[in-house]
């Protein structure tokens, strides 16, 4: 009862974020929306922002612990994609999409969802299989 409790308020938060981030994003505002981005990361996940960019996709994952949040960090990446896509940088956007891709994938792999495939399928026209970590390749 206390994890749905969790998982709820999370994706509630999750969602906020993700919102004010799009629409700042739709707005030109890309600056602030990559500021509120990483407000994101400490508020929901308490994780420094800094460390997310540095570690492999494995010990993030591990670092969340839970398939939730492993999603939610993937959701997360994914708008800043975006955001990176709008600012005319695509090198970082496909960073930031090949890690969300990557974390979609770990929380598939420990607890599948129906929403899964479709996040994954979409993802997967943004980055090329073959620019995925070896061990992601058979995703």
């Amino acid at each position: 009862m206390i994890r749905d409790d969790y998982i709820i308020r999370l994706i509630k938060q999750l969602g906020d974020f993700l919102a004010r981030i799009a629409r700042r994003r739709k707005e030109g505002q890309l600056d602030q929306a990559l500021s509120d981005a990483d407000g994101a990361w400490s508020e929901l996940f308490d994780i420094p922002r800094e460390l997310c960019d540095i570690v492999d996709t494995p010990t993030l994952a591990g670092m969340l612990r839970d398939p939730e949040r492993m999603r939610a960090a993937a959701q997360l990446f994914w708008e800043e994609g975006r955001i990176h896509a709008a600012r005319a940088d695509p090198l970082t956007a496909s960073l930031k999409y090949r890690r969300a891709f990557e974390l979609m994938l770990e929380a598939r792999a420990l607890q599948p969802t129906e929403e899964d495939d479709s996040a994954v399928m979409e993802l997967s026209r943004l980055v090329p299989a073959g620019q995925l970590d070896p061990r992601y390749r058979a995703g």
